[in-house]
């Protein structure tokens, strides 16, 4: 027996006392926040103090999505 498929919403936040930071939620869940960090985004996934670098801000969502979906399901 297969599992439906749920579709999922995910919101990115814009934190207002820093222009270059923000928050990616699923829902009530927080996953994780991004940081620009010159040509860079910095990419922090709650339980994780590294990282992960991208060059687009597109590059860094994926990659807390993935982490996210890697370590919770």
């Amino acid at each position: 027996m297969s599992r439906r498929k749920k579709s999922v919403e995910i919101n990115l936040k814009d934190i207002s006392s820093d222009p270059e930071t923000y928050e990616l939620w699923d829902g009530k869940h927080y996953i994780g926040t991004i940081k620009k960090e010159g040509e860079r985004y910095l990419s922090f996934v709650e339980s994780n103090d590294t990282p992960f670098k991208s060059v687009k801000l597109d590059d860094a969502i994926n990659e807390l999505l993935m982490q996210y979906n890697l370590h919770n399901h």
